[in-house]
């Protein structure tokens, strides 16, 4: 079977937003809706506790009609023995025999007794009744109450108006709990008698989990005033008490409280059984789990994402940001043209720099070897073509390295992002104005003014594109945090967006960080993997900017033998939606990574080139590109390398394409395992670091097997094949479990 662990790690890949990082926001409405989900419950519940009522009422009733039918018989029979007797014993009871048979006294007497025993079961019945009448009462006037001050806690927090917000929870809180309460304080009998259904019990259920549900409402609510004291701006993170880690510290607790409640009432909910509650009130019931439960997951990857913040905010680092022109894509994301090096302390930046990366690698003095490919572009490796590998925390490591060499500090934490995210704010802040380019950036002209205008403009300095960005970022970052709150979820979603789509990755050199940034999948690993595996990494090395202009389609067919083995074939369509002009063609160094072991059997499409290194040039060698050339063969046909890296087999070649054309690059192999009787296999598609959007087509050949189980909804399922269509915007895990028929 799938390993489970695996599966959670993948199948969300990019996706804890449902996570929605308005937290405040998020909150107020999960609550809301909860709140008439819970309404309608209870009121069902209601109704169901006095037909419960009712029915033991009638139930004891009807005992007692009974018991009174039996008396009646018993005592005509007895009346009758009496009878008998008396006429056998005429002489001696002479005066008892006259009076059994005067006015019907026998008959009279019984019903005197059956009136009596009536009565009391009546009065008993009755009582049980009313008290449960008085039960509903209470359940409904608590959950119409809970219900409305959940409702004003929803407008409150609409309006900002979070004092009134906290208010309404708490008011909230109370309700329920005293609706439990009067539910306790029922009457001992009829509480042993409405314990015997389960329907009471689920109804205390709700109603504790209603009142945690109010409590973690207003605990949200009441840790909105400590999060309002964080201010984010150009200068860093800081605490309106100037006690950042005290607030931090108080906030991180803060969020475990409230989770621990949802934790709680998630648990409460989940344990109610849906077919004690009215088939209407079923589809609601089952909304609320499902919102509850999104609600649950939401905050506690919230209140993970703020820890991990905590430890980035506090203490003293050195960051290297890596401004990725993801235009001239290359494997770790985009041309490195710009780096900022700040540092920071207890949230504070104490030192920033922003620059054109060539100043820094005109200080290299070592004549270091690059990988081969990268010598159609220098032959020499700087740190601006260092970001080879397409395993970000290698190429963390190894832009690091040349930073050093270059006289750069060592850096504690390395960020790579593209210009995305930077369009996404300048659609939040508006446009932003810079008077000594006379160039105004908008979300629609900033990778043209900074990439193509400004490198043709005689009125804009040399490197003005990286000068520019080194100004727009302060400038930017001091706009976002003077907006208005309101735009706040908007922001964080922006960053959450492009953290899942790999616009932004980061690397820490301390392993626990790095290790939240694997489980967080915000590292841009090559992940690990024992079943099929696909990554299609290029590299811009042609020197144009081109690559938002070409349109890339994958189309994989897995065809699984009759003996188990799997045979791939992929096709990758690459589409020049530019001019057909000297500065418009796109030449790339293509890497397929596929699982290790998988072996070439024909590769048809690719544009042959041949590099070799200067003679005599005195080289120093990198041992990471020792080894990458070491592992590495070429086919003598095609030119294609098949290489390993990152624990996967590649297959790269090149392929080159004019402004306006589309070539077809095919590529078979098999791969290193075989499928069983009873088998799982399993595909994990990783998006490239920085590239855009793709559809990738998948179509799995199963002749002879069946389909157990999936993890997926695929376009067509028929016997023996399936196909799925996915956009390909963030790293996807396919599954499903084959038995051979």
């Amino acid at each position: 079977m799938f390993n489970r662990k695996k599966i959670k790690l993948y199948i969300h890949h990019g996706r804890f937003v449902p996570l929605k990082f308005g937290a405040r926001n998020a909150a107020g409405k999960i609550f809301a809706r909860s709140a008439n989900f819970t309404f309608e419950i209870f009121y069902s519940l209601g109704l169901w506790v006095i037909s419960l009522l009712a029915f033991f009422g009638r139930l004891i009733m009807r005992a007692l009609f009974r018991t009174g039918e039996a008396l009646i018989s018993l005592w005509q029979k007895s009346a009758k023995g009496a009878r008998k007797d008396f006429l056998k014993t005429r002489e001696i009871l002479p005066k008892r025999y006259k009076l059994a048979l005067q006015s019907n006294f026998g008959r009279t007497f019984l019903l005197f007794l059956l009136a009596a025993s009536l009565g009391w079961g009546g009065i008993a019945s009755l009582k049980l009744i009313a008290k449960g009448l008085e039960v509903k009462n209470q359940i409904l006037k608590t959950a119409s109450l809970g219900q409305g001050y959940l409702n004003q806690a929803k407008d409150a927090l609409a309006k900002q108006d979070f004092a009134g917000a906290e208010n309404r929870f708490s008011l909230a809180y109370r309700t329920f709990s005293q609706g439990r309460q009067n539910i306790r304080d029922s009457g001992l009998v009829l509480n042993q008698l409405l314990n015997l259904a389960p329907q009471k019990r689920d109804a205390d259920k709700l109603l504790e989990a209603a009142g945690l549900i109010a409590q973690a409402g207003q605990g949200l609510v009441g840790l909105e005033q400590q999060t309002n004291g964080l201010k984010i701006n150009a200068a860093g993170v800081s605490s309106q008490n100037g006690k950042l880690a005290e607030t931090f510290h108080n906030i991180d607790g803060g969020l475990a409280g409230v989770s621990s409640q949802l934790d709680r009432a998630t648990a409460l909910v989940n344990q109610v059984d849906i077919n004690n509650l009215p088939s209407p009130n079923r589809a609601s019931f089952a909304d609320l789990k499902s919102k509850l439960n999104l609600g649950q997951l939401t905050l506690n990857n919230f209140k993970e994402v703020f820890s991990l913040s905590e430890v980035l905010a506090l203490g003293d680092k050195r960051v290297l940001i890596l401004f990725e022109n993801n235009n001239e894509l290359r494997a770790g994301g985009g041309f490195m043209g710009t780096f900022g090096s700040l540092k920071i302390h207890d949230g504070s930046i104490s030192k920033i720099n922003v620059s054109s990366i060539y100043d820094l690698d005109g200080q290299l003095t070592e004549n270091i070897k690059p990988p081969s490919p990268l010598l159609n572009v220098n032959d020499r490796w700087y740190m601006r073509d260092s970001n080879w590998f397409a395993d970000f925390p290698l190429t963390a490591q190894k832009v690091s390295g040349f930073f050093e060499k270059e006289g750069g500090e060592t850096p504690d934490l390395v960020v790579a992002l593209t210009p995305n995210i930077i369009i996404d704010w300048l659609k939040i802040t508006g446009p932003l104005s810079l008077p000594n380019y006379g160039v105004t950036l908008t979300a629609e002209n900033f990778v043209e003014q900074t990439q193509a205008a400004a490198t043709l403009s005689d009125n804009l300095p040399t490197n003005s594109p990286k000068q520019i960005l080194a100004d727009l970022v302060p400038l930017l970052l001091q706009k976002l945090s003077g907006v208005d709150k309101s735009y706040y979820p908007q922001i964080l979603q922006s960053l959450q967006d492009n953290l899942s789509s790999k616009q932004i990755v980061a690397y820490s050199r301390d392993a626990n960080l790095q290790q939240a940034f694997e489980n967080f999948h915000w590292s841009g690993s090559l992940a690990a993997g024992d079943r099929d595996y696909l990554s299609v990494v290029t590299s811009n090395l042609g020197g144009t900017k081109t690559d938002l202009y070409v349109e890339q389609k994958l189309e994989l067919t897995t065809n699984i033998g009759p003996d188990g083995a799997i045979t791939n074939e992929l096709s990758v369509t690459r589409t020049n939606k530019m001019a057909d002009l000297p500065s418009t063609a796109n030449l790339s160094f293509i890497r397929v990574y596929v699982p290790q072991g998988s072996k070439l059997v024909s590769s048809l499409g690719f544009d042959y080139k041949s590099l070799s290194y200067p003679q005599g040039e005195k080289y120093k060698i990198d041992e990471d590109v020792y080894n990458w050339e070491k592992n590495s063969v070429t086919d003598n046909l095609t030119g294609t390398i098949i290489g390993q890296e990152s624990d996967k087999t590649f297959f790269g070649n090149w392929l080159d394409i004019k402004g306006g054309e589309s070539k077809t690059v095919k590529l078979v192999y098999t791969l290193p395992f075989k499928v069983a009787d009873v088998d799982r296999l399993s595909l994990l598609l990783q998006k490239q670091i920085g590239a855009q959007s793709q559809n990738l087509i998948w179509n799995l050949n199963f002749p002879g097997r069946s389909i157990a189980w999936k993890n997926f909804d695929p376009n067509q399922l028929n016997t023996d094949q399936l196909n799925s269509d996915i956009i390909l915007d963030k790293d996807y895990f396919l599954g499903v479990v084959l038995n051979k028929r």
